[in-house]
């Protein structure tokens, strides 16, 4: 299990991010409950293991030392219902700021196409698209990511 130590408000903004106009209802346990490969995955059996990747259970508010004292606000958050749109595509089609982005092609949590389709719906977007960073890439090698997103915009090709 990772820490929370650096990053205690991760676990609990984590599905929030996603949502508009509806509550997240702790998601990630309530999606893990009809996949029974999940249910039933035993570390000591001959069968596979199953991962999750970034998932914050509502368990874990009583697992981890640093995320306790959240719980009770994590689970009034699960159930605000009333989270405006995240973004506003007529807007973002209007753009007139610069926008430079990275795509990681072999991001195992955002979909490569998707991602790219939602560059494309910002006007002026420049995208950074690398098969050879991952989802971390900002984190483990910013300063790789950063120097070619100041690529993108001076307008520099290697």
């Amino acid at each position: 299990m990772l820490p929370f130590d650096d990053f205690p408000l991760y676990a609990t903004l984590h599905e929030l991010c996603y949502l508009q106009g509806a509550a997240s209802e702790w998601s990630a346990d309530r999606i893990m409950r009809t996949i029974p490969e999940y249910l039933h995955s035993d570390p000591d059996s001959d069968g596979p293991i199953y991962f999750f990747g970034e998932m914050c259970f509502k368990a874990m508010y009583n697992d981890y030392m640093e995320l306790r004292d959240l719980k009770d606000t994590a689970e009034i958050l699960a159930y605000i219902d009333d989270w405006p749109d995240l973004y506003n595509s007529e807007q973002l089609a209007k753009n007139e700021v610069p926008v430079y982005s990275a795509t990681f092609v072999d991001d195992m949590y955002v979909s490569f196409d998707l991602a790219r389709e939602t560059a494309t719906k910002i006007k002026g977007c420049k995208n950074f698209i690398t098969n050879v960073l991952y989802h971390d890439g900002l984190s483990k090698k910013s300063d790789e990511v950063v120097k070619q997103l100041f690529a993108l915009r001076d307008d520099v090709l290697d």
